[in-house]
């Protein structure tokens, strides 16, 4: 049987992670696409994110990673046409 102490250990880290759930999904992502980066800018997108103070940053950093992949997807397009 589990005891009282582990069983309120865990109430708190279920707490924590519903609170932080999103929060946590995002930096995932975050991580997740910057593999995706051109190697040559992708430790300035660590960077940015090691800097985030707010998820409203983490936010802004998500949109200039998507910007960052558009760029690249469409340089590889173009180079392709010609």
């Amino acid at each position: 049987m589990t005891s009282e102490k582990l069983k309120e250990i865990l109430s708190e880290l279920e707490s924590i992670m519903n609170k932080e759930k999103k929060y946590i999904e995002l930096v995932a992502t975050i991580e997740y696409l910057l593999n995706l980066v051109e190697p040559s800018k992708r430790e300035k997108f660590r960077e940015a994110l090691e800097d985030a103070e707010s998820i409203e940053d983490v936010y802004e950093l998500l949109k200039a990673i998507k910007l960052q992949l558009g760029i690249q997807g469409t340089k590889k397009y173009v180079l392709k046409l010609e």
